[in-house]
């Protein structure tokens, strides 16, 4: 298959949008020296702000637990999470998101923004519109399709 044979398949397509974006996206977000994974992370927390356990927050994101705590060391190390003792478990770690990442997570999100602003500003009346909704059935589809979902409607 050639290249313009390939770039005929949605697939192709949409894993190659997502790579240029994640690569775009970290060579912006130099500035606040956050990687795609850390600025999800901190942007989960700052939806839950009473914290979350590492296993939910790996889940979340789609992780495995090795790499969700390589980076909540990383971001802990900055100061921007913290680990807590859970209230309803002695033995569990909630992590929370502190001031300076919640900060932090604000100019990682304008940034996030202002690119999805520049990469769709070319598209045409309604095409936006559109796409979101295209993509958001794509999603949904793809959750039906989850091997949890799936136990869950046998």
């Amino acid at each position: 298959m050639d290249m313009k044979e390939a770039e005929q398949h949605v697939g192709y397509l949409l894993f190659e949008v997502s790579r240029l974006f994640r690569r775009r996206y970290e060579e912006r977000s130099k500035s606040c020296g956050l990687t795609l994974q850390q600025a999800r992370v901190i942007g989960y927390l700052s939806h839950h702000p009473d914290g979350l356990s590492q296993a939910t927050l790996a889940h979340a994101i789609d992780s495995d637990p090795m790499t969700i705590s390589g980076i909540l060391d990383r971001l802990e190390k900055r100061e921007l999470v913290k680990r807590v003792q859970d209230p309803a478990d002695s033995r569990a770690k909630l992590v929370t998101i502190t001031p300076e990442g919640s900060e932090l997570f604000i100019h990682a999100r304008s940034i996030s923004r202002e690119l999805f602003d520049q990469i769709l500003g070319n598209l045409k009346d309604g095409h936006r519109e559109i796409l979101m909704e295209s993509l958001k059935s794509i999603r949904h589809q793809l959750i039906d399709m989850s091997p949890e979902n799936k136990e869950t409607q046998k």
